[in-house]
């Protein structure tokens, strides 16, 4: 954001004449935050947003500074101007959680990832905490603190795409939210390593990637888990020792393994949250004895729960 003086042009001049954006493209006037009688304009990019300055100065600490800054030159002009270097989309957010309320609200329905994140990132920038609280504790509602292992694979905002989870990292990274991030690099380690490469494109032609680091991080993070998968799959073919059919059921989890490891069933050595046993043995038509489909549970089980216990260690949370 511009920290040099508010620039001021002649009211009357700019409703007669079609001012321009530094790029020689003419300026737009946004359809939901252009009041005629507001008493300063904001400007992002080739999009005029024309408001009234006590919101602005009463939410906002950084646009409470700007607009306090001396006017200059002694020129006394009815509706100062001010350049942001935003994108008006993001701008345009921002306005309706300090215009609207920063409950989310204004959103219709669930927000996709760009309108959280845009919330987010424009609240902290320009310090309006109850906007990113918001958007903040929205994420909570889908990225606990900790896997629990007996609650399965916690699902993802309706309106996020998979590689979305990338950018749910950065923001608890630039909002120091460290609580979201278990949750978040587990599903980044479910993205294709090319799709975590790739990043996400933002609506001002950036490309939004994991740092350095945490690109790394979810890298042996995948590892861990693939190795986890591996040994579950090996610890199948232990027979109960209540089993009363040894032989048979030893035939019968050894062509589990060898269903469990082709190519088109995907059921193991991949970094995917593992499906239960059960469901999958009633799928292949490979069912041992009660007694040993009890003891692959408990196993799988006890598995699960170790893994979850080290999850916050492999991150580097702990």
């Amino acid at each position: 954001m511009s920290r040099k003086r508010p620039r001021y042009g002649d009211d009357n001049d700019g409703d007669s004449l079609p001012r321009s954006s530094p790029l020689g493209k003419p300026r737009t006037r946004d359809d939901d935050f252009w009041f005629e009688d507001g008493n300063i304009v904001l400007v992002a990019g080739d999009v005029e947003f024309r408001l009234y300055q006590v919101p602005l100065i009463r939410r906002s600490p950084v646009f409470r500074e700007t607009l306090s800054m001396p006017q200059g030159d002694g020129i006394s002009i009815a509706v100062p101007e001010v350049k942001l270097f935003d994108h008006p989309s993001d701008i345009r957010r921002l306005l309706g959680g300090i215009i609207f309320g920063s409950d989310l609200r204004f959103v219709k329905g669930d927000p996709d990832f760009t309108t959280l994140s845009s919330l987010i990132r424009m609240g902290h920038k320009y310090q309006v905490e109850d906007v990113v609280e918001a958007g903040l504790e929205y994420l909570r509602s889908f990225y606990p603190p900790r896997l629990a292992h007996d609650e399965g694979m916690p699902d993802g905002p309706p309106n996020f795409s998979k590689r979305d989870h990338i950018g749910v990292v950065n923001l608890a990274r630039l909002t120091n939210s460290p609580d979201l991030l278990p949750v978040a690099f587990l599903h980044c380690c479910m993205l294709d390593p090319r799709e975590l490469v790739k990043g996400i494109e933002r609506e001002d032609g950036t490309t939004e990637t994991l740092s350095p680091d945490d690109l790394a991080t979810v890298l042996i993070a995948r590892e861990e888990l693939i190795k986890a998968d591996a040994l579950d799959c090996l610890y199948i073919l232990d027979v109960n020792e209540n089993c009363c059919s040894v032989e048979e059921c030893r035939e019968t989890l050894m062509e589990v393994l060898t269903s469990s490891i082709a190519v088109q069933e995907q059921r193991s050595f991949s970094a995917d949250w593992r499906e239960p046993w059960r469901p999958f043995l009633e799928k292949i038509g490979a069912v041992p004895c009660e007694a040993c489909i009890e003891g692959i549970e408990v196993n799988e089980e006890t598995r699960l729960e170790e893994l979850c216990g080290r999850w916050p260690k492999i991150v580097g949370l702990e």
